[in-house]
């Protein structure tokens, strides 16, 4: 029902829109909620529309950020009470149409209604597929343990990152699956460790 609402406050039901809507409320369940979840996305589309209206209608909007330059990913989530990180990168055959499809498109503009419909049905199809199977079909999802040192240390105490090797002082320091790292080898987003 919020999805139907959602596509009609949108106007239209895109497969953005459908890969957004069933990527957060697979992660809403997983982390039992949004409330503490920060959000990242590569592409500022329909998915991130999606993503804005799941934490709206969950009480805590303005989390999904997009950030200026490329990322190993399509997806980020960061849930702060328990330190989880969800990556989620998407298997492209599986959400985008067929090659021979998209070179349809420049036809569409044309008074062509037989393109039109194969366009649409190929369309719809697509859009069925990504709401009918789980997110796991269409994504490859990365879990890992992002959590600050818990230990107080001085400014001047340092180590080396276990995953880039530069000097990082302990008071900065993460805990990465049982790695000692830097912030910038979090795979956090810039922003999300400035303010934990």
């Amino acid at each position: 029902m919020e999805l139907h609402c959602l596509t009609l406050r949108k106007g239209y039901l895109s497969p953005e829109l459908a890969i957004g809507w069933q990527i957060g409320k697979y992660v809403e369940e997983f982390f039992d909620g949004l409330e503490e979840v920060w959000i990242a996305a590569a592409r500022d589309d329909d998915a991130v529309l999606a993503l804005s209206y799941l934490t709206r209608q969950h009480g805590h909007p303005g989390q999904v950020i997009v950030p200026e330059t490329a990322r190993p990913w399509d997806f980020l989530f960061y849930h702060l009470t328990t330190g989880t990180r969800l990556g989620f990168t998407l298997i492209r055959q599986r959400t985008r149409l067929p090659q021979k499809i998209r070179d349809l498109e420049p036809d569409l503009c044309v008074d062509n209604p037989a393109v039109v419909e194969i366009y649409q049905a190929s369309l719809n199809l697509l859009i069925k597929s990504v709401l009918c199977q789980p997110v796991t079909s269409f994504c490859q999802v990365r879990q890992a343990r992002c959590r600050r040192l818990l230990s107080k240390h001085s400014s001047d105490q340092q180590t080396s990152c276990h995953r880039c090797g530069r000097p990082v002082p302990l008071s900065q320091a993460w805990d990465i699956e049982g790695d000692i790292c830097c912030p910038a080898c979090t795979g956090l987003e810039p922003v999300w460790y400035t303010l934990h």
